[in-house]
C-alpha cells in the first residue's frame, strides 16, 4: 500500500528588530488552537495566490499594526502537527509604527535576543533559536561565521 505523502502548509514570519536590536514577540492568546499563551514572531500562513511578501505585510499589519519592510531569508523551521506540518519562512524585516495587537493575542515585547530563551516560545521558534545558537556557535560553520559577523554573539 503506498503511503501518503505529508501535507504542509507554507508560512511567513516577521524577524523585526528596534534600533537596539531587540526583536518583537507577540503572545498567542490562550483560547487559540494552536501555540495557546505562546510567544512567537508576527506572520501567517500564506493565502492563495499571495506572494511571500504580500502575505508577511498582511499578517504582521493584521496582528500588530506595524507597516513592514522585508529585508532577508534568515531560515525556515517545520512544525508537525498531527494532521498536517507548517513550514515557517523566517525574514528579517524593518518595522514603522507603533504595536496594536489583534484579537488572537493577549501581549508584546522587545527582546534582547540573550533573554529570548526566558520565554516560553512556540515550539517551531524555540526550534529555529536553538538552530541559530548551533551554527553561529560552530567555529568551522560558514553559516555561524555570517551570524556572528552580522549579529554580534546575542544568542
Amino acid at each position: 500500500m503506498p503511503m501518503v505523502g505529508s501535507v504542509y502548509i507554507l508560512a511567513v514570519r516577521a524577524f523585526i528588530e528596534d534600533d537596539d536590536g531587540r526583536v518583537l514577540l507577540i503572545k498567542r492568546a490562550s483560547d487559540s488552537k494552536t501555540n495557546a499563551s505562546r510567544w512567537e514572531l508576527p506572520g501567517g500562513k500564506i493565502g492563495t495566490g499571495e506572494s511571500l511578501e504580500e502575505a508577511l505585510k498582511r499578517e504582521v499589519k493584521e496582528e500588530t499594526n506595524l507597516e513592514i519592510i522585508p529585508e532577508e531569508v534568515m531560515g525556515v523551521v517545520e512544525q508537525k502537527f498531527p494532521v498536517i506540518n507548517a513550514a515557517h519562512i523566517i525574514i528579517r524585516c524593518r518595522a514603522e509604527g507603533s504595536v496594536k495587537l489583534s484579537h488572537e493575542h493577549e501581549g508584546f515585547a522587545w527582546v534582547e535576543p540573550s533573554d529570548l530563551r526566558r520565554y516560553r516560545l512556540a515550539d517551531w521558534l524555540s526550534d529555529f533559536v536553538m538552530k541559530l545558537k548551533i551554527e553561529e556557535d560552530k567555529e568551522d560553520s560558514p553559516l555561524g561565521g555570517i551570524l556572528r559577523f552580522m549579529r554580534g554573539v546575542y544568542l
